[in-house]
């Protein structure tokens, strides 16, 4: 299936410097309490609870984080959303009624990630307040986050009318 438009958005920097203050204060901790000998802290872990930690908050936590993002793709047969690595969805091309560029206020709908607000509807976004809202035929609405939401609706309208 050919694509016509790919948008990915990943976390912003200010997602990322925590994750990076984290998993850097374990590495931390590891290799001065392991390495060097010196216990890490006032309260030390035992060296087994430093390598859980290092697995779970020095791999794991930042490896999981870092891999969120948000692709858009305009495609032939509708719109492919996926938010990894949470949640994929399809919405066909028969069942939109309408699609436009908008400014939101990502705080009205509870903030960025995924989110339902039950008189708006689902919504998609990394961060910014610019976006595609979608009507669907069954009276639902969508909001997926983009840097450009215009290109997004213009590729929309071009294949659906073909």
């Amino acid at each position: 299936m050919k694509v016509y438009i790919r948008e990915v958005q990943k976390a912003p920097w200010y997602f990322i410097v925590p994750v990076i203050l984290v998993t850097g204060l374990i590495w931390y901790g590891l290799i001065q309490q392991i390495v060097f000998d010196i216990p890490f802290g006032a309260n030390p872990a035992s060296d087994t609870e430093m390598w859980v930690l290092l697995v779970v908050f020095g791999i794991l936590f930042p490896t999981f984080f870092l891999s969120i993002k948000l692709t858009t793709e305009i495609r032939e047969d509708g719109i492919y959303v996926r938010f990894s690595p949470f949640v994929s969805r399809f919405l066909p091309y028969k069942d939109i009624k309408q699609a436009e560029a908008c400014t939101y206020n990502p705080l009205s709908y509870g903030g960025w990630g995924i989110r339902w607000n039950p008189k708006k509807g689902w919504v998609y976004n990394m961060k910014g307040n610019k976006g595609v809202l979608i009507e669907l035929k069954n009276g639902k609405q969508l909001l997926i986050g983009s840097k450009k939401p215009e290109e997004l609706v213009r590729h929309m309208k071009i294949i659906k009318t073909r």
